[in-house]
């Protein structure tokens, strides 16, 4: 197994991890997990730039890199939505996003078809990963002591929210537009 597949298989381990961060009984757990989390997501950006550097791309990693990043960012989601941090809507788009987008996959590549990532899907995936961490962090003390830090904390996660979602959705009926002749209506 190369090293670009254990990053991939540590990123699917970090994940019970996250989650348990939510369940810990201390007042700084969202710090533990907003570490795990991003902990996590740079093994998604490194996992593949090393992949593709050492020529070491194989199935094996084409296949478990997407489901690891689906469970981390998926796994967050649900998470927040727990925590009461994140509203649910905004958990359903990119949820529902991704469960389209992979049976999408699926049904293409039953008929011996290859759907790879977009720009719009890796750009969406970067964003997802600036976004969950700012609602980890939104109800810490330290980004709420003034107002002025509170409202440029707020502006932020916001802006990259719907910087996440808007190329969420964009990139979704882009994969479906592009590849409409996959999917027969006959």
């Amino acid at each position: 197994m190369n090293f670009a597949n254990k990053l991939t298989i540590l990123r699917i381990l970090l994940v019970p991890l996250l989650i348990l961060c939510f369940y810990i009984p201390v007042s700084f757990r969202m710090w533990i997990a907003t570490v795990v989390f991003i902990l996590a997501a740079v093994t998604d950006a490194l996992d593949g730039r090393y992949a593709r550097k050492h020529n070491l791309c194989s199935d094996f990693g084409r296949f478990l890199d997407p489901i690891a990043d689906k469970l981390l960012v998926c796994s967050a989601l649900i998470m927040l939505i727990e925590y009461k941090s994140l509203p649910a809507v905004i958990a359903f788009v990119l949820i529902g996003r991704e469960f389209i987008i992979s049976g999408f996959r699926l049904i293409a590549a039953n008929h011996g078809q290859v759907i790879s990532a977009g720009i719009m899907g890796k750009i969406k995936t970067v964003f997802q990963c600036i976004m969950i961490p700012f609602w980890m962090m939104k109800d810490e003390a330290v980004f709420n002591f003034a107002p002025v830090v509170t409202t440029i904390f707020l502006i932020c996660m916001w802006t990259v929210t719907a910087i996440s979602v808007i190329a969420s959705v964009y990139s979704c009926i882009d994969y479906l537009y592009k590849n409409r002749k996959v999917i027969s209506l006959k």
